[in-house]
């Protein structure tokens, strides 16, 4: 354990959190763990279930189970507030940050429950739009391997959601007073150890975005071709609700807006050579409508593809 941890440990004062942690993971039948911004547990897992235990062993569905833990600590640091989601095992899990002057500290974690059974948990989940990052694993080939994994899969607890929300709330509360009145100088210490996060950060250099790099590659070599949301994320390995929202945020568009913008790109490109029709460029940038390809042509440039052409001399 490095000094960094030490402060920080002390910082959030986890020894006297953890018999809380313990309490409210009995009551409310999550499984807790509180993390740094590394997510290095600051805390003894409370009640961790045996199929989450099991599958973390297992190398392909460990990598997953990683994947799902960091993508939810950051989509909660990003937003400041609990983010609850689905991991690729169809379990729900709640990342709850702690923060303290701007600062990401790190996080709550809690989970490993299904979602309570009946129309109206249904009705609640579909409200609260809960978000799968990662496409589902095949369970049912999982337990063909692992019979045992089903038994451990069918003894999660349920809970209906509007007990997991409101978990979720009272372990925001307790962020806020777990760093209680810290001295300048332990905050100067640990501003120095997590600069690097806000470093990558600032630099948009996180997981989110090496996990949309499949899709801008696909796009830059099929523009030509018809382009779904489902194959693109199927490519990034994530789900398309997911990719939806994760895509405006790094490149100020959505998907359609940004597979427009380069297609028209490798259009402008065609136009230089007066030799080829606007409707065979408007077939080979990926449009089967050539009205459509100059009316998206025209609100990105704000010429129609023939003044551009003409302009071009």
């Amino acid at each position: 354990m490095n000094d960094t941890w030490d402060k920080l440990y002390d910082a959030v004062k986890t020894k006297e959190f953890q018999t809380i942690q313990d309490n409210l993971a009995q009551s409310s039948d999550l499984a807790i763990i509180t993390v740094d911004y590394k997510g290095r547990p600051l805390t003894v897992h409370s009640a961790c279930r045996r199929f989450c235990e099991e599958i973390r062993t297992m190398p392909k569905y460990a990598k997953l189970c990683e994947k799902c833990d960091a993508h939810g600590g950051l989509e909660a640091a990003r937003s400041k507030a609990p983010f609850i989601y689905l991991c690729h095992a169809n379990i729900i899990d709640v990342a709850v940050p702690i923060i303290v002057n701007d600062m990401y500290l790190g996080g709550i974690m809690a989970g490993q429950i299904r979602l309570e059974d009946g129309l109206e948990a249904r009705k609640q989940e579909i409200e609260h739009e809960i978000e799968q990052i990662y496409k589902p694993t095949d369970l049912e080939a999982l337990f063909h391997e692992n019979p045992d994994l089903r038994l451990a899969y069918d003894a999660l607890p349920k809970v209906p959601f509007h007990k997991i929300e409101a978990t979720a709330k009272i372990l925001q509360t307790i962020c806020k007073y777990m760093v209680q009145n810290p001295s300048e100088k332990l905050l100067e210490e640990i501003t120095t150890s997590v600069d690097s996060f806000h470093a990558y950060d600032k630099t948009h250099n996180l997981p989110q975005e090496e996990m949309l790099k499949p899709a801008i590659a696909y796009i830059e070599n099929h523009y030509s071709e018809k382009i779904t949301l489902k194959q693109l994320a199927q490519v990034c390995n994530v789900s398309e609700s997911y990719l939806s929202r994760l895509f405006p945020k790094y490149y100020g568009q959505n998907v359609t807006e940004y597979m427009n913008t380069v297609r028209i790109a490798k259009a402008k490109t065609l136009l230089s050579n007066p030799e080829i029709t606007v409707n065979y460029i408007a077939r080979v940038c990926g449009y089967e409508d050539s009205s459509y390809f100059i009316k998206c042509f025209k609100k990105l440039n704000g010429v129609t593809p023939q003044a551009y052409r003409k302009a071009l001399g």
